[in-house]
């Protein structure tokens, strides 16, 4: 899947999705260029809106999740090897969680993220891997 940025500012941010303690203002510059695609590598639902993980312009070794009302679809096909997994939050007792589209890896493993994101090796590599197959 393929979306193209149209706005980088918190600025063109719906309404309801507005929130300071998650850096979510009218002032938020996203580091990502305007015109540019990008490949998203997972698809997750927050604040009533899809959030893509992809690869921003700060060049980290791991995708970070950006609001869609930022982007422009440009190809909206999943790759044939996603699931969709749904974990429950622990802390609560009722169903909310997260949900995520993205490769089994990822998807059916709910330490995944923070392994890839503190650079565990055999988790980095999964990631490269897939990500090398989206290119």
């Amino acid at each position: 899947m393929k979306v193209q940025v149209i706005s980088n500012s918190g600025g063109q941010l719906p309404l309801p999705m507005l929130d300071s303690k998650w850096g979510l203002t009218r002032e938020k510059v996203f580091p990502l260029s305007v015109g540019k695609e990008y490949t998203v590598h997972a698809i997750t639902a927050l604040k009533e809106v899809f959030w893509y993980y992809l690869l921003d312009e700060r060049d980290l070794p791991y995708p970070v999740w950006y609001p869609s009302p930022l982007f422009r679809v440009s190809d909206g096909s999943l790759p044939a090897h996603w699931v969709v997994n749904h974990t429950a939050n622990a802390m609560t007792q009722d169903r909310v969680g997260s949900s995520l589209i993205t490769f089994k890896e990822w998807a059916n493993d709910p330490s995944f993220y923070e392994r890839l994101v503190e650079g565990e090796p055999g988790t980095v590599a999964v990631f490269r891997n897939e990500r090398d197959m989206s290119a």
